[in-house]
């Protein structure tokens, strides 16, 4: 099993923009990564082709299971 978390934004150009971070700990809760959204704003941490980050929009984690067959 892993998991991923995906942060949205919207950039100075009012397009949105995520970044996802793999194989996350399990620990990860709404307070933390509206923390760290909100530092990747506050420092510019990233520019975009569609330009600065500027707004959080949504977060995510995504829960994937992989089951293996046998063929």
């Amino acid at each position: 099993m892993s998991k991923t978390l995906v942060m949205n934004f919207l950039t100075d150009q009012g397009k949105k923009s995520s970044i996802r971070f793999k194989e996350i700990k399990d620990n990860v809760d709404d307070s933390v990564v509206s923390g760290v959204m909100d530092t990747i704003i506050e420092k510019n941490i990233f520019i975009t082709s569609s330009g600065e980050l500027k707004v959080k929009d949504s977060a995510q984690i995504i829960d994937t299971t992989i089951e293996e067959l046998n063929i």
